[in-house]
C-alpha cells in the first residue's frame, strides 16, 4: 500500500483526536457564562450549545488558509516534504492540548496551530534549503514573516485589550444594576437586554455567518451595507420584547446568556473548527494532487495549495458531529471551566491556585494605587459607589447556593467577548476566542469586586499562571514541532510510526491518570456535600473521619510488610500513597470554611469536636508519610537493612497496632461502642512496648552494633507509630466519649 496514503489515514485520525482533546480545551469559551450563571440546567446549556454547533457547521466557509499558506509558502515544499509537515504538527497538537486539558487550563487552539506551522515549516524548509545548496536563513525565502507576525500580533494584543474592556463595561454596568437587580431590572434590563442581545447577533451575523458557503455572496454584502439600520432595528425590538418580560416578572438576562452561549458555540463552529482538521485535509488535497500528477513525491512542488479550497460539508458536518459527542462527553472540558469559573466566582471558596512572588507584588500595587486614588475621591462619592457594588442580604446569607456570578456580568462577558472578535474580524485582525473570553472575564470579576481581600492573591495568581501557561503554549508548540519536524525530515516513516505509538502511549496514560484523579476528586465532593447536608453532622463526620483513620493505618501495616522484605517498589508506590491522602486533606481543609458555615446542629460542639478530629487525623497521615519516606530513602540509598532483632519485635509491634487500629475504625464506623477503658488499655500497651524497643534499640546503637543510619530509621518509625497510636484513641474519644 502507498505509504504517503496511510500517512494521510494518520492524518484523519489525528485530526479526529485533535478534534476531540481541542474542543475539550475551547469548549470553555462558550460555556462558561451560562455555567457560572445557571442560565439552565447543564443538560439544557449543552443542547443549545450543541445547535450552535450544528448550523455552525452548516454554515462554515471551511477555508484552511492558516493551515495550508498562512504561515509557511507551500511552493517551497514538495508533496513528501510537506505531508511530514502536517504529521509533526498534528502530533505536537495532539499532546500539547492533552496535558493543558488534564492540568484543567484553557489555551488557545490557535496559538498552538500557528506555533506548531511556524515551528514544522522553519524545521523543514531549513532542512530543505541546506539539502538544495540554498541559504537556510533566509526565512521568507519559506516562513510567511510578514502574515505569521501579524497573526501574533493579533492574538497577543487581544489580551490587555479584553481584560480592560470588560473591566470598565462591568463597572459601570454594576454601578447601574448594582446587585439588588430585583429594583433595578425593570427599569433598565429592557434596554440593557436589548443591547446586549443586538451585540450578540451583530457578532452572530457578521462574524459567524461571514463566508458562509450556504449564503449567497450578494446577501452578505447586501447585510453589511445595511449593517447600522439592521442593528438600530434589532435594537429597538429586542429591547421592546425585554422589557415587556420585565413586566411579566420574566428574567431576560437569562435568555440574553443563553443566546450568547448559542452564539458563540455557532461562530466557534463555523470559523475555529477549521483548526483542528485543517492540516490533515490540506494533507488530502495534496495528496489528490499527486495521485492525479503521476511525479515523484519529492519532485512535486505544492504551489497548488495556494490555491482557496473549500471543505465538503459531509466532512464539516462528522466534525461537527465528534465535537458535540465531546461537549456531552468529555469530563475534561468540565474541568478547564471549573478553572475559569473558580477565578471568576463571587465570594470566598477555596482556591485552586498557590500565591507567589509576583501574585502578591501586583495585588500589593494595585491595592496601593486603590488607596492613592480613594485618596483623592470625595467622601460621599465613595461611599456611594459603595453602596451600589455592595452585595444584597440575599447573596450573604445564601452565599453557598449562589451561582459563581449573577446574568448581568454573564451577559456583559458574552456581549464584549463577541463584540470584541466581530471588531477584530471587520480590521482583518485575527485574534484568540480563548484570550478574549477569558480575559473579560477575568476584568468583569475584578470589576464586580469579586477578588477582595481574602481571595485577591490568589486570584491573580491563577490569572498569571493562566497567561504564562499561554506564552508555555507558544514556546513549546514552536519547539516540540520543530524537533518532530527534524525527526520525521531524516526518519521519515519509521520515524512518524515511533512518534505516534509515542503520542499513543502519553495520551493514553494521561487518561488513566485523569480518570483516577476525577474519581478522588469526586469522592472527596460527595464525602463534603454529605457532611454539610447530613441531618445528622457528627455521624458523618466520624464516618468520614474512619475512612481516613483506616487508610492511614493500611498504610502503615503494608510499609512494616515492605521493610521486612526489603520492597523498595512496594514503599515507592506507599509513599505516592500516602502523598495523596495528604493531598485529600489539603483539598478537604481548604472546603473547611464551606463546612463550618454549613454545619447543621449544635454549632458549638459539633463543628468543634469535627475540627479536632480533623486536625488529628491529618497529624496522623503527616506521621506516616514520615515513616514511608524515611524507609524508602534509607532503601533507596542501600544503607544497611534493620537488624533481625529489631524487625521480629518491630513485626509484634505492628501486629498489636493492627488489630487496636482495626478496633477503632471498626467503632468509629459502625457507631458501636468500644469499651475505654480497653483501648486505653491496648494504646498503653503500645506505646509501652515501643519504647521498651527503643531503649533496646538506642542500647545497641551506644554499644556499636548497629550503624547511625539503622538507629535513625528505627528511632523514628517508632516514634512516629508512637504519635499515631494516641492521636487515634484521641479520635475516638471526640466521638465515642
Amino acid at each position: 500500500m502507498d505509504p504517503y496514503f496511510l500517512l494521510v489515514i494518520l492524518l484523519l485520525c489525528l485530526a479526529t483526536l485533535d478534534l476531540i482533546v481541542g474542543v475539550a480545551n475551547d469548549a470553555v469559551n462558550f460555556l462558561n457564562s451560562a455555567l457560572g450563571t445557571r442560565a439552565a440546567s447543564y443538560r439544557t446549556i449543552l443542547v443549545v450549545a450543541s445547535m450552535g454547533v450544528v448550523l455552525g457547521t452548516l454554515f462554515s466557509s471551511g477555508m484552511m488558509e492558516v493551515a495550508r499558506k498562512g504561515v509557511f509558502d507551500p511552493a517551497f515544499f514538495s508533496f513528501h516534504s510537506l505531508l511530514f509537515i502536517f504529521v509533526a504538527v498534528m502530533l505536537t497538537d495532539v499532546i500539547l492540548l492533552d496535558v493543558f486539558n488534564t492540568l484543567g487550563i484553557p489555551t488557545s487552539t490557535t496559538v498552538s496551530l500557528v506555533f506548531e506551522l511556524f515551528g514544522a515549516g522553519v524545521a523543514i524548509g531549513f532542512l530543505t534549503a541546506l539539502e538544495r545548496g540554498l541559504d537556510p536563513f533566509l526565512f521568507s525565502e519559506y516562513i510567511n514573516i510578514s502574515s505569521t507576525l501579524t497573526i501574533i500580533y493579533g492574538i497577543f494584543s487581544s489580551v490587555g485589550i479584553a481584560f480592560i474592556a470588560g473591566l470598565l463595561v462591568q463597572w459601570l454596568t454594576r454601578l447601574v444594576f448594582t446587585n439588588k437587580l430585583e429594583h433595578t431590572l425593570r427599569w433598565f434590563g429592557g434596554i440593557f437586554s436589548g443591547a446586549a442581545a443586538t451585540l450578540i447577533l451583530n457578532f452572530l451575523i457578521f462574524k459567524g455567518l461571514k463566508g458562509s458557503v450556504l449564503f449567497d455572496a450578494d446577501l452578505i454584502n447586501w447585510l453589511t451595507l445595511h449593517q447600522n439600520f439592521l442593528l438600530l432595528a434589532f435594537l429597538v425590538g429586542f429591547s421592546a420584547i425585554a422589557q415587556i418580560a420585565v413586566y411579566r416578572g420574566i428574567n431576560p438576562l437569562k435568555y440574553v446568556v443563553l443566546f450568547g452561549t448559542f452564539a458563540l458555540s455557532m461562530a466557534f463552529a463555523g470559523n475555529d473548527l477549521v483548526n483542528f482538521i485543517g492540516p490533515a485535509l490540506a494533507a488530502m488535497q495534496a495528496y489528490g494532487l499527486y495521485a492525479s500528477s503521476g511525479m515523484d513525491p519529492r519532485e512535486l512542488m505544492m504551489g497548488a495549495l495556494q490555491e482557496e479550497v473549500t471543505t465538503p460539508l459531509s466532512i464539516l458536518l462528522l466534525a461537527g458531529l465528534v465535537m458535540i459527542l465531546t461537549l456531552w462527553f468529555n469530563a475534561k472540558s468540565r474541568k478547564v471551566s471549573e478553572t475559569e469559573i473558580n477565578l471568576a466566582r463571587q465570594g470566598e471558596g477555596s482556591e485552586k491556585f498557590k500565591p507567589n512572588v509576583l501574585s502578591r507584588s501586583i495585588t500589593s500595587l494595585v491595592e496601593n494605587l486603590a488607596k492613592m486614588v480613594g485618596s483623592v475621591v470625595p467622601l460621599s462619592s465613595k461611599a456611594w459607589t459603595d453602596s451600589r457594588f455592595a452585595p444584597s442580604k440575599l447573596a450573604r446569607d445564601q452565599e453557598q447556593a449562589q451561582p459563581a456570578f449573577d446574568f448581568v456580568r454573564g451577559s456583559v462577558n458574552l456581549m464584549i467577548a463577541s463584540t470584541l472578535i466581530a471588531y477584530a474580524t471587520s480590521l482583518g485582525l485575527p485574534l484568540s476566542t480563548t484570550f478574549v473570553v477569558f480575559m473579560v472575564g477575568m476584568g468583569t470579576s475584578l470589576a464586580d469586586r469579586a477578588w477582595g481581600q481574602e481571595s485577591a492573591v490568589y486570584r491573580v495568581a491563577g490569572v498569571v499562571s493562566v497567561i504564562g501557561s499561554w506564552l508555555l503554549t507558544a514556546v513549546i508548540a514552536f519547539t516540540a514541532s520543530m524537533i518532530f519536524a527534524a525527526f520525521l525530515y531524516y526518519g521519515e516513516f519509521i520515524a512518524a510510526l515511533v512518534l505516534t505509538v509515542f503520542a499513543a502511549g502519553l495520551i493514553i496514560r494521561s487518561s488513566m491518570g485523569f480518570s483516577k484523579q476525577m474519581r478522588a476528586e469526586n469522592l472527596l465532593e460527595d464525602a463534603v456535600e454529605k457532611l454539610i447536608k447530613s441531618e445528622e453532622p457528627i455521624v458523618s463526620s466520624r464516618l468520614l473521619m474512619g475512612s481516613d483513620i483506616e487508610r492511614t493505618a493500611n498504610i502503615v501495616v503494608m510499609a512494616a510488610d515492605a521493610l521486612a522484605n526489603n520492597q523498595k517498589r512496594t514503599t515507592r508506590r506507599l509513599g505516592k500513597e500516602v502523598v495523596l491522602l495528604l493531598k485529600r486533606h489539603k483539598q478537604l481543609e481548604l472546603r473547611m470554611v464551606r463546612i463550618i458555615r454549613d454545619f447543621k446542629g449544635e454549632r458549638s460542639a459539633s463543628y468543634r469536636e469535627h475540627l479536632l478530629a480533623f486536625d488529628f487525623v491529618c497529624d496522623m497521615t503527616e506521621s506516616a508519610r514520615a515513616m514511608v519516606e524515611s524507609q524508602q530513602e534509607h532503601l533507596a540509598n542501600l544503607h544497611a537493612r534493620p537488624n533481625g532483632s529489631f524487625l521480629l519485635s518491630y513485626a509484634d509491634l505492628i501486629a498489636l497496632f493492627s488489630l487496636y487500629s482495626g478496633r477503632i475504625v471498626l467503632a468509629l464506623e459502625s457507631g458501636r461502642t468500644e469499651s475505654n477503658s480497653d483501648l486505653l488499655a491496648a494504646k498503653r500497651r503500645i506505646i509501652s512496648e515501643v519504647q521498651r524497643i527503643l531503649d533496646r534499640e538506642l542500647m545497641a546503637y551506644r554499644n556499636g552494633e548497629i550503624s547511625t543510619r539503622q538507629s535513625h530509621l528505627q528511632t523514628r518509625l517508632l516514634m512516629e507509630l508512637r504519635d499515631i497510636t494516641a492521636l487515634m484513641h484521641r479520635v475516638h474519644q471526640l466521638y465515642v466519649p
